[in-house]
């Protein structure tokens, strides 16, 4: 007994060499347990030779040839069967799709941090993106999120990174890879997360890569090779992060307060050095929500022109930075101000700087602990 679509080629193999028999683009077919209870409940009606192809082949390339019988979609009655297994399946897909998108009750822990979240899908999927810049695709194009999420949780819970599949000694160092390499994504190479995509659903036997690859226009071919080039150009660029530019900063972090853009330990010594704002003392004792509020706040401030401190609006960022600095206004404002459910939503679309918070306050909780650790020996030599 074969478990189907996941033993494909086992099967194959125990078709051809046990009864001379092959099933021609297996992994066209939408449901192979359907298909194949289809056809032996049909041969137990009428022969196989009386339905399918034949075809000789020299199977172990000394010139014997061998006498197989072939299933395929040239014949009509199987043409149909894959095309109906496609249709159902597709409805089935669809269905699926629109009662996710009408859950209200869905709730699940995220995947990355301790928020227990309760709502829609899509608002789960808006949170990874947008607060932990975990990009899984957008939630219209996605189906059987519960499954991709379990699929996801259980790779990062074996320490296994999500894009590079790569195994790591901890959950820290697993962390940081992902972060660094910006990895927090799907790799599209990896075909275990096809099933959750309904563009490979769309057309019979064909998955994104075939799609995407077939022409628009006969008559745009030296035009879809040249973007098939640039493409493939791109591409290597795209994948060539196994090894990583040091001097190259992906998705650089933009300070607080000036335009200054550079890694995210760069910029908190930027903001330190320069505007006399210690970012890492100040968001010590912060948790990862409290310190999502703050940048944000902050953020909005500057882009407004309004001193995040005393509230002073300047003419411009140089009068605003002059006016901070003269003040000493470069420290936290009251809580009230920012400690407030509308700034969990970020100024700017995609900002690196959230994208690093849940690690830094994991850096930030072992700076503590090693701290006071020095305290309490200080204070048991004395």
């Amino acid at each position: 007994m074969f478990k189907l679509p996941e033993e494909r080629t086992y099967f194959s193999t125990h078709l051809f060499v046990h009864h001379q028999f092959e099933i021609a683009d297996m992994e066209m077919i939408a449901n192979m347990s359907k298909y194949c209870n289809y056809w032996r409940s049909r041969f137990l009606a009428e022969p196989p030779n009386k339905i399918c192809s034949r075809m000789l082949i020299d199977a172990k390339g000394d010139g014997t040839c061998v006498n197989i019988l072939v299933l395929g979609k040239f014949i009509p009655e199987d043409k149909k069967l894959r095309e109906d297994l496609h249709n159902k399946q597709m409805m089935w897909v669809l269905t699926q799709k629109i009662n996710e998108r009408e859950d209200k009750n869905f709730s699940r822990k995220c995947l990355l941090c301790r928020l227990q979240f309760k709502g829609c899908r899509a608002d789960y999927l808006s949170h990874l993106s947008r607060l932990h810049n975990m990009q899984l695709g957008q939630p219209e194009n996605l189906v059987f999120i519960d499954d991709l999420l379990n699929c996801i949780e259980t790779r990062l819970e074996s320490l296994h990174c999500l894009f590079c599949n790569k195994l790591f000694k901890n959950q820290t160092v697993l962390k940081e890879h992902m972060r660094k390499k910006q990895h927090k994504k799907i790799n599209p190479k990896d075909t275990e997360f096809d099933k959750f995509y309904i563009i490979n659903y769309l057309e019979m036997g064909k998955n994104w890569r075939q799609v995407k690859n077939e022409p628009d226009d006969d008559d745009d071919d030296d035009e879809l090779s040249n973007a098939e080039n640039s493409d493939r150009r791109v591409s290597v660029g795209n994948w060539s992060d196994w090894e990583e530019d040091e001097d190259k900063v992906e998705n650089p972090v933009v300070c607080l307060f000036c335009e200054r853009s550079s890694s995210f330990d760069e910029i908190q010594s930027h903001m330190n050095n320069a505007h006399g704002f210690d970012f890492t003392r100040i968001s010590v004792d912060m948790d990862f929500y409290h310190q999502v509020k703050l940048v944000n706040y902050v953020r909005r401030q500057v882009y407004m022109g309004h001193c995040p401190y005393c509230d002073k609006i300047l003419p411009n960022r140089r009068e605003l930075l002059e006016h901070m600095s003269m003040e000493s206004h470069f420290i936290v404002p009251q809580m009230q101000l920012w400690d407030q459910p509308e700034y969990f939503f970020p100024t700017y679309e995609n900002d690196s700087f959230l994208c690093h918070l849940n690690d830094h306050q994991d850096d930030m909780a072992e700076l503590h602990l090693s701290k006071k650790m020095e305290e309490d020996c200080h204070i048991g030599s004395c």
